[in-house]
């Protein structure tokens, strides 16, 4: 399998696919500081008049905490976007190009090949997301000073870096699906965003990996009852959708090439 890991850094690294999720993550993360302790206030001061922005900060009473929690929401609201449509092609390209014909004749295995993208892609996911929230909590922190620890933000961005493994989960399952790269993207952002407002809606939310998100918006660096139940569905519906990618794998045909 260490063929196969580094082959997919190689891609992650040669296709820019790293470099495109760490800049979008931390334009983000450092824009959410500016807006909220610069740009709104400006914006309401020349809407209503009668303040300065310096007043309307007060009104607003932006914290730090109030800061990370703001941007972790546009994590799950413009993140899965970027997310999505940066690897919407993981395995829908594989598969619709038929690349893994010669790893296949070589001996490898299905499980060898989508494990290593699930590793690859879920480590590198995870850690740009640390990273991107690390970058907002310095940011905001010099901004409107400190009020949260290191340890919670480190947590709550490897609750983000879980979450994003069963999106990747998603994208491997509807790619061996149905073996096109764009609409494995809108069906992954469907069912992400469909699991997220139905929960919500029926107070579900701890039952859905979508609860992860949550959980980290808490910033509590602690495992409680209610961040246990969202772990282990997240890590059934992972591990089903990896199982159902593998059996669908074995049932192809890869003796053709599909050129449409």
């Amino acid at each position: 399998m260490k063929t196969e890991i580094k082959k997919e850094l190689r891609y992650a690294l040669r296709s820019g696919k790293l470099f495109i999720l760490l800049a979008s993550f931390i334009y983000i993360a450092l824009l959410t500081p500016i807006m909220l302790k610069i740009v709104l206030p400006q914006v309401l001061g020349s809407q209503l008049g009668g303040g300065t922005p310096q007043d309307f900060t007060e009104v607003m009473e932006v914290t730090q905490l109030g800061c990370l929690q703001s941007y972790m929401g546009d994590v799950f609201e413009i993140g899965t976007i970027i997310v999505v449509f940066t690897l919407c092609g993981l395995t829908a390209s594989e598969v619709r190009e038929n690349t893994w014909v010669l790893p296949l004749c070589a001996g490898k295995r299905f499980w060898h090949m989508v494990g290593a993208k699930l590793l690859v892609f879920g480590g590198m996911l995870g850690m740009v997301l640390i990273v991107a929230l690390l970058a907002d909590y310095g940011y905001s922190g010099f901004l409107l000073g400190f009020e949260v620890g290191v340890l919670p933000v480190l947590f709550s961005g490897l609750l983000q870096g879980i979450y994003m493994l069963f999106l990747i989960s998603c994208l491997t399952a509807y790619g061996v699906l149905i073996k096109k790269p764009i609409p494995a993207g809108f069906l992954t952002l469907a069912t992400a965003y469909g699991i997220h407002f139905a929960a919500s809606l029926l107070r579900l939310q701890s039952w859905t990996p979508s609860g992860l998100l949550a959980e980290a918006q808490k910033l509590m660096p602690v495992l409680t009852p209610s961040l246990l139940t969202p772990l282990a569905v997240t890590a059934l519906l992972v591990t089903l959708l990896i199982f159902f990618s593998l059996f669908r794998l074995g049932r192809m045909e890869w003796n053709t090439r599909n050129t449409r």
